[in-house]
């Protein structure tokens, strides 16, 4: 089923569809971004349990990458396996200066149920959250400058990038 990419997400009343498909690469390059009805599903479980509840604690933040097709995946040199290719992740920042990234991968793991936290490039670098439905295991990481992922603690977050 397809929606209307200005319809508000219910459950998640401050984020719209079209946030989670938008891609000038996808636009430049000509690819279809159109997510499937389980990606939908997907998209629409991670706004409600990740997205919405970090919404709310922290104020406004802006989705960077939320669903990117196989194809779209390809052409940015991400893997076709992504968690972004199946609706179930999506990069984000905080539109205020005065948030940091680290509050709120503290907020997402001593509160929220989710597969995956990233700090992905810190300091300047923003949150990579991955949710599956019935499969989290609630692990945090760092995305290094030389593309690295080390599983760390929140305290670690705490004590080297605040």
């Amino acid at each position: 089923m397809l929606r209307n990419l200005r319809e508000r997400i219910p459950g998640a009343p401050n984020f719209t569809y079209g946030e989670f498909v938008k891609s000038d690469t996808a636009i430049r390059l000509g690819i279809d971004n159109t997510p499937t009805e389980q990606h939908w599903k997907c998209i629409e479980a991670l706004a409600i349990n990740v997205l919405q509840p970090v919404r709310e604690k922290f104020g406004r933040i802006r989705i960077t990458s939320g669903y990117r097709s196989v194809k779209l995946c390809k052409a940015i040199g991400s893997s076709a396996s992504s968690n972004h290719a199946r609706g179930q992740a999506a990069d984000f920042e905080p539109y205020s200066g005065n948030v940091s990234l680290v509050s709120i991968i503290e907020f997402i793991a001593e509160e929220l149920d989710f597969r995956t936290a990233i700090l992905e490039y810190p300091p300047q670098g923003w949150v990579h959250c991955d949710y599956r439905i019935g499969g989290n295991s609630k692990l945090v990481k760092l995305k290094d400058k030389t593309h690295n992922y080390t599983n760390v603690s929140v305290e670690f977050l705490k004590s080297n990038y605040k």
